[in-house]
């Protein structure tokens, strides 16, 4: 009988093991099953876009993953190696905040638009963490308030000074950007980008790509054209568009000769302030939007001095003068640069500064509770400068 009791209790011991492992079978078999589905759903997104539709994806419609997916499966989506397409701007006062408004206005590269949004904030209450980036125009208040500004830094944050010499003698100031004092500033010079070389710094990749928006909102119906001012080393230009889609630009010098008639794709050339002439193409028109996109090419691009009387230089250089005199200075997250006089090639500055630094985000915010796969593909964008997109997908069920 003991045996008998012995021999039964290793069988129900036997049957409740093969149960348990039967259900953890089971549990295995099916979360790798919907691995597998998953990955597979994601593969054949990445397949489908490689062929067509990357930037209507990039320009936000993703009306095309509820066609590519089933129903019951959820989606993210995260951009990574490119400009964020709206890049948000926080400024400490109503002046300033004008004043970028003006700079910062839409610009159009790669077949997509990339934007900004301005808005204001009170310093004393700490940097907001979910601005892309922060913009301080001739503040004088960094000593009070370092410890916020370089806490927003460390969290990622963008932090970009235009500032007067006023504040060259401010330890704090220095401090955040990385400048130092260097010799006698140098008068009437001409200033480049200290080097063409994306894998250190993209500002200048940037700053040649996003170009020239030229507003034309004047009409002169007798001869069917649209003209706006183009200002550039320090001097205004005529820029008209006519209705068959060229572009005209107002001649300066004798030499120059008479730009008109320039089709989108085409190039003309201009005398800079150093007598040496530089490139540019009509990269975009807009008709119906009053607007005209012009491109310089040259990686040699001149600017007229606009640095400081008390001369600087930074940790990276990014426009400057031979003897190291900056104008444009990188540390990091934080950038300076020095207080320009009007004109497109400091605002287009200003917007390559942000784009080249605000490169990784979501199109769609993932609900990383979930379960999840990722998967990921990389896309090159062309043509008005080298980019490549790593978009990676974040996948799950429903329920």
């Amino acid at each position: 009988m003991k045996g008998f009791m012995y021999l039964l209790e290793i069988s129900i011991a036997l049957i409740l093991m093969l149960v348990v492992l039967a259900t953890l079978s089971t549990y295995s078999v099916k979360e790798s099953w919907e691995r597998s589905d998953l990955i597979g759903i994601g593969d054949n997104i990445i397949e489908i876009i490689r062929y067509g539709g990357i930037q209507d994806i990039l320009n936000g419609d993703l009306d095309v993953f509820n066609v590519l997916k089933p129903p019951n499966v959820d989606f993210g989506l995260k951009v990574s190696g490119i400009s964020k397409n709206n890049i948000t701007v926080g400024c400490t006062d109503t002046t300033s905040c004008n004043y970028l408004d003006s700079l910062l206005t839409d610009s159009y590269v790669n077949n997509r638009w990339i934007s900004f949004s301005v808005e204001q904030f009170d310093i004393v209450q700490g940097v907001p963490s979910d601005y892309d980036a922060v913009i301080f125009v001739n503040f004088t208040e960094y000593s009070t308030h370092k410890s916020k500004i370089i806490d927003y830094s460390n969290r990622g944050g963008i932090v970009l000074g235009i500032n007067a010499s006023f504040n060259n003698n401010d330890d704090d100031f220095r401090d955040i950007f990385g400048l130092d004092p260097t010799g006698a500033a140098a008068v009437g010079t001409i200033f480049n980008f200290t080097w063409y070389n994306p894998s250190e710094d993209e500002i200048e990749k940037y700053f040649l790509g996003l170009g020239f928006d030229i507003k034309t909102p004047n009409v002169e119906p007798a001869i069917a054209i649209k003209w706006g001012n183009w200002n550039i080393w320090e001097e205004e230009r005529k820029v008209n568009i006519t209705t068959t889609n060229t572009v005209g630009v107002e001649n300066k010098t004798v030499d120059e000769g008479i730009i008109q008639d320039v089709p989108e794709g085409g190039s003309f050339n201009l005398k800079g302030p150093d007598n040496k002439f530089y490139t540019f193409k009509v990269k975009k028109i807009f008709w119906d939007d009053d607007l005209v996109i012009i491109q310089p090419i040259n990686i040699s691009f001149v600017f007229k001095d606009f640095s400081e009387t008390s001369a600087v230089t930074g940790k990276v250089n990014i426009v400057s003068y031979v003897n190291d005199q900056a104008a444009m200075v990188s540390n990091n997250t934080s950038i300076w640069i020095s207080d320009f006089p009007a004109g497109d090639e400091h605002k287009t500055l200003v917007k390559a500064a942000l784009a080249s630094r605000i490169k990784e985000w979501f199109l769609k915010g993932p609900d990383l509770t979930k379960e999840y796969v990722a998967v990921s593909s990389f896309y090159s964008l062309c043509c008005d400068m080298p980019e490549t997109a790593e978009l990676t997908f974040y996948l799950w069920y429903k329920i």
